[in-house]
């Protein structure tokens, strides 16, 4: 009798357990969102180099599909207040782990010293360079899905001129063997069948060192301004009107890249530095809306973030998104459609001012801001396109599995 007693005793618990369970599983998002309208909603995350999700607008249609739901577990991840902090304290815990193995590795076996030297998963120091921060070349062969969906997506504007500028970096080339053949240019020109190609060529660890930032992925001033005088003669067959630098300025801020966000080990001591050029006016559309693109004018003002993560590429010359529209308000030039990762952000204007009008497109973004995949054949017929060009390295041609944003 007194077992049974304790039998319904411990069942009724159980069930008042469950009701509390129920009720605060039910009131914890709830209280998230209540407390993320009050903090308000970030736009991207400094650390991972992204944009973040944002709480999704309840209807009943999305409510229905599910969709809804997902968006919502997807925002409060990303807008949950101190998650950046808690991301670095791990991220911090991760490579001081990293370094202990290293130590380990050197105390015991001295003389195994590596040439690239791992600080960070996936990350890497080259030949003693303890002042940059590279990658080593990906296995793209786990990608090839991404760039048959490319081929596709193209084979159907073969009435158009189409372009490739590949940029060769350190998720291609392997320092230790920079001779070794490029492989994945060569796939790439094969599969989407250019009217042109071009490659920015990176011979050696040295080539790559003068022409990439120090812990960032994209290329410096020196890179990206090579890149677009060999893109102007690739689409317009010489270098007549091709533009030149104006001045050269060097900032006060020290960059401290993509690298240096996604590891935390901030070792750069290179001063950010940009270009300014003279072109025509023209005005700029970012998805849709009348705006200006990038505050290249505000630096030139010295005005600029101090922060020692702030994000100077996308700052200075401009985000990613779904689509940018140039228009320098000429006929006669044609129109342009560029296709591309954030490696074109600085040389944008500059390709653009060849041209009637340019649309740029980022295919990670265009879906999320037009509500539809991305159609070339359709864009290029409802747009009136006239020459189209790819560019970017081999996380555009091939995707990123990683899922960060360049």
């Amino acid at each position: 009798m007194q077992n049974s007693v304790k039998d319904v005793k411990t069942k009724q618990h159980l069930h008042r357990f469950g009701h509390v369970f129920l009720l605060v599983a039910f009131a914890l998002p709830v209280v998230l969102v209540l407390l993320i309208s009050v903090t308000g909603q970030r736009e991207e995350s400094v650390l991972e180099n992204r944009s973040l999700t944002k709480l999704p607008v309840f209807t009943l249609s999305s409510f229905a599909d599910g969709s809804f739901q997902d968006d919502l577990e997807k925002g409060l991840i990303d807008q949950l207040p101190l998650m950046e902090p808690v991301k670095e304290a791990i991220l911090d815990g991760k490579n001081d782990l990293m370094k202990l193995q290293q130590r380990l590795l050197y105390a015991v076996a001295p003389g195994v010293r590596q040439t690239y030297e791992m600080i960070a998963d996936g990350y890497y120091h080259f030949a003693g360079d303890d002042k940059r921060i590279v990658e080593k070349p990906i296995d793209y062969s786990a990608r090839q899905g991404y760039l048959d969906a490319l081929e596709a997506n193209f084979s159907g504007i073969s009435d158009i001129p189409t372009y490739v500028y590949f940029i060769e970096n350190s998720r291609t080339v392997d320092f230790e063997n920079p001779d070794a053949e490029d492989e994945v240019y060569a796939q790439v020109i094969a599969a989407l069948k250019p009217a042109a190609s071009d490659v920015f060529r990176v011979t050696d660890y040295q080539n790559y060192s003068e022409n990439f930032y120090q812990t960032d992925h994209h290329w410096n001033y020196k890179g990206s301004y090579k890149g677009y005088q060999a893109i102007y003669r690739m689409l317009h067959g010489s270098e007549t009107g091709m533009l030149a630098p104006v001045d050269t300025i060097e900032t006060d801020a020290v960059f401290q890249g993509s690298y240096a966000r996604q590891t935390h080990v901030m070792c750069a001591d290179e001063k950010f530095v940009f270009q300014t050029f003279s072109l025509p006016k023209y005005t700029t559309e970012i998805n849709g809306r009348r705006r200006n693109y990038g505050n290249l004018s505000a630096y030139e003002k010295g005005k600029y973030q101090t922060e020692a993560l702030a994000n100077h590429y996308a700052n200075c010359f401009g985000g990613d998104f779904g689509q940018i529209v140039y228009d320098f308000g000429t006929e006669g030039k044609g129109n342009l459609l560029i296709v591309a990762s954030s490696y074109s952000n600085p040389i944008n204007a500059l390709i653009a001012a060849g041209y009637d009008k340019t649309f740029v497109i980022d295919l990670r973004y265009y879906q999320d801001w037009a509500g539809v995949p991305f159609d070339a054949a359709a864009f290029c017929s409802e747009q009136k396109i006239d020459a189209v060009l790819l560019l970017g390295d081999v996380n555009f041609f091939y995707g990123d599995a990683a899922g960060s944003q360049d």
